[in-house]
């Protein structure tokens, strides 16, 4: 009797040294969020219902309602917020800490937010009311929950309300980018797919998701074509967070040229992009990145909303001005079958680049 409940004793003993482990390696392997991840998982799964009920009722399920886009100026901007410790960037271990204290609903260490962010926060703040447009990587390193509520929070917060986000590659760090998603509920557009479509007038809006499939038989693909084709707006603006194309190339652009192909198909004029931490605006390209004056589309790389800059470069043969070195807004105004836009130092207010172009037809 004594030896059998001694066996037990063991295999008890190992399942508790098992689950340990497990834990140990679950924290370490989602730098800490993996609370973070159940409780938004619980969360989702209780009150699905009510977020799509949310969703139907702010016109989030995209053209069909064609929620409004207040006001005919806009300022744009990714790569935002990037807080640190005062002694320089966090470790791997302070990460997990500050993520699992996060999670558990302790006191997170206040960090140093970047002067960068803190100066386009303050550009942003001279035009009250205009609509924003986030292009990806807003929450640093990870886009995790505590990434979001004790640094975005702390310097864009402020507008999230009239902010319409995109998800970048950091966003997705984290798993699926929950706390992204989690962040901006609703905002983000609906179930989740980072994708969607906002009216400004005679401009037809659209948020991409260029860290999910864009490929012909992607849902995301089929949305955009069904978006382009019902829409009757004269004008299509597009912002994604990766660049189809731009003076930096880098891998992972596949599925940002297909989204770029279906809006040339379908006559976009603008389309908006982060990624790249400089300011680029390229001459008006084709599908296959090849200058077409008549009907390509003009992209703007906005890599400058607070991060570490990248230092200017001589531009490709299809870019028109490239400047690096500096944080900044694009701040476009809207006029049907036309459009203005000035680049801003974020530091100066200076106007660094600007110009007018018409909208191509569709």
């Amino acid at each position: 009797m004594i030896r059998k409940s001694s066996k037990y004793f063991k295999i008890i003993g190992m399942m508790i040294m098992l689950l340990l482990l497990t834990g140990i390696i679950l924290i370490l392997v989602t730098r800490g969020q993996i609370v973070s991840m159940a409780a938004s998982g619980l969360d989702r799964s209780i009150f699905q219902s009510k977020v799509a009920a949310a969703d139907r009722n702010n016109g989030s399920n995209a053209i069909n309602n064609e929620a409004a886009v207040g006001g005919s100026i806009l300022l744009a901007a990714g790569d935002i917020a990037r807080c640190q410790p005062a002694g320089g960037a966090a470790t791997h271990a302070e990460e997990i800490w500050r993520n699992l204290d996060h999670s558990l609903g302790l006191p997170v260490a206040k960090l140093k937010a970047n002067p960068g962010a803190l100066q386009t926060a303050n550009l942003v703040e001279q035009y009250p009311g205009a609509p924003v447009l986030a292009l990806g990587d807003l929450a640093y390193p990870d886009g995790a929950p505590a990434d979001f509520t004790h640094c975005y929070e702390r310097i864009w917060g402020d507008f999230k309300q009239r902010t319409y986000p995109a998800p970048g590659n950091h966003e997705y760090h984290s798993l699926n980018a929950y706390g992204y998603y989690d962040y901006w509920g609703s905002r983000a557009g609906p179930e989740r797919r980072g994708y969607y479509a906002r009216r400004q007038n005679d401009w037809l809006i659209l948020s991409l998701n260029s860290e999910v499939a864009a490929d012909t038989d992607s849902l995301q693909a089929r949305w955009l074509e069904d978006q382009l084709a019902k829409s009757d707006a004269a004008c299509v603006l597009a912002f994604f967070h990766r660049p189809a194309f731009s003076t930096k190339d880098r891998e992972g652009n596949a599925d940002a040229r297909r989204l770029f192909d279906i809006l040339y198909r379908h006559g976009a004029t603008l389309v908006l992009n982060g990624h790249n931490h400089f300011y680029e605006r390229t001459r008006p390209l084709d599908a296959a990145g090849r200058v077409d004056p008549e009907h390509g589309i003009r992209t703007f790389v906005v890599g400058t909303g607070g991060t570490d800059p990248d230092d200017s470069r001589p531009p490709a043969a299809f870019s028109k001005r490239l400047i690096g070195g500096v944080h900044g807004l694009l701040k476009l105004e809207l006029s049907p079958e036309e459009y203005q836009w000035q680049f801003l130092s974020a530091k100066t207010h200076e106007v660094l680049d600007s110009g007018a172009g018409s909208c191509n037809s569709r």
